[in-house]
Parts: structure tokens; C-alpha cells; sequence
């Protein structure tokens, strides 16, 4: 079996929101009927909170 791929994505308002695992981008169109991108880098929970990495011990 070859790589696995994490995509996803839905509709927005005259557009669809597309989102991976290190970035999202949302497309639309204007009422020019020309398309409009935005296109953003993510930070994992982790990477922007150290302290989320560790492992937390639960039980009485």
C-alpha cells in the first residue's frame, strides 16, 4: 500500500474549503465571477503548546 493521504473538506458559500494536514485553503468565487484563494499554514495543538505533548497519567 502506497502513502496515505489526509485530506478533507466542505462546502463554504460559493466555494469549498479544502484542508490537509499542514495547511487549509478556501476557494470562492466573487460576485465578479472571478475565483478568490486564501491560503493558510497550520500548527499542530502540539507545536504551539509543549506542554500538550506529554503524557498525562489518569486513573485514582
Amino acid at each position: 500500500m502506497g502513502e496515505q493521504y489526509s485530506y478533507g473538506g466542505q462546502a463554504v458559500i460559493e466555494g469549498v474549503m479544502m484542508r490537509g494536514r499542514l495547511g487549509m485553503a478556501i476557494a470562492v468565487r466573487t460576485p465578479k465571477k472571478e475565483i478568490s484563494l486564501h491560503e493558510e499554514r497550520l500548527q499542530s495543538l502540539g507545536s504551539r503548546y509543549p506542554i500538550l505533548k506529554r503524557p498525562i497519567i489518569r486513573g485514582t
